[in-house]
């Protein structure tokens, strides 16, 4: 892109990402920036485990880079992110027409509860999207409806489901389809293939895994620690050159990689109230 860089304070860059997930990588966006491997705003920034991809956004957003490789093997999160980016209308149709009640919660908890193991599905992937908005501290599964199922609580179901803001990162996530590859693969494999399908000389791979600690509590996709492991043997022996990792501090992948250049990291979460849970960032040394 020949157009300006945007500066990370303008508020069109606070909020993305229609998703919103506890421990949102958002705020590294500008640290992630001054990893790109081009300065000029020609790279590539690819994701393995996208999730809500708050950091990915913001990047292509701000023109930082011209292309994304968003991957997610959970096929509820990539039907999300599909009906978004390819049936833009027709998703903020249904934003804009479905109410926000503890019944709608009930349909969109039961349909993502069967546990798809198929293809692409709109109604899955708007009913994973409804939950993420409705459900306490945007867990889709494990979760019950903000202000609880009786509706007694301070807040309601609709607190974090405006429709309007919604619908316009939604419609600008559509306008940009053509600069996002979307995927549904696993984490690892997408790693693999990525070797031969994408130029690794232009791109940032931001690594944000489940947890090793309480994934499944987070995660729709929980890894074991063999994968944890393979991960890390990924990373650190094939030809990807550019990557910044992100993980719970835990001995496991203190010790994994050992290697590498290891710090500190605060993120805010929120499930049931919010508080910083310690991570680390890790770099190629």
């Amino acid at each position: 892109m020949d157009l300006e860089m945007l500066d990370f304070k303008d508020p069109t860059l606070r909020s993305v990402s229609p998703f919103r997930y506890p421990g949102g990588k958002a705020f590294l966006s500008k640290y992630l920036a001054d990893k790109l491997p081009d300065s000029t705003g020609k790279s590539h920034y690819a994701e393995p485990f996208c999730g809500g991809a708050g950091a990915a956004l913001v990047l292509l957003k701000s023109r930082h880079v011209t292309h994304l490789h968003l991957n997610d093997a959970d096929i509820r999160i990539y039907s999300a992110w599909r009906a978004m980016l390819t049936e833009t209308e027709r998703f903020i149709d249904k934003l804009s027409t479905m109410p926000v009640t503890i019944e709608n919660w009930y349909w969109a908890s039961d349909l993502v509860k069967r546990g798809y193991q198929g293809e692409y599905d709109f109604d899955l992937g708007f009913a994973t999207f409804f939950l993420n908005r409705t459900s306490r501290s945007g867990i889709i599964l494990g979760a019950g409806p903000i202000g609880g199922y009786n509706q007694s609580g301070t807040w309601k179901i609709d607190a974090r489901f405006n429709v309007e803001a919604l619908a316009a990162r939604i419609r600008w996530a559509g306008s940009v389809r053509d600069c996002v590859t979307l995927t549904n693969e696993d984490g690892l494999t997408f790693l693999h293939r990525s070797l031969t399908r994408t130029p690794l000389d232009l791109t940032l791979f931001f690594v944000d895994p489940p947890y090793v600690q309480a994934g499944g509590r987070l995660y729709l996709n929980a890894m074991n620690e063999g994968k944890h492991i393979a991960l890390s043997d990924i990373l650190q022996n094939t030809l990807l050159q550019h990557w910044v990792l992100t993980y719970d501090d835990h001995p496991l992948i203190r010790s994994i990689y050992k290697d590498q250049k290891i710090v500190d990291l605060s993120v805010n979460y929120s499930l049931q109230n919010k508080r910083k849970e310690k991570e680390v960032l890790i770099e190629p040394t």
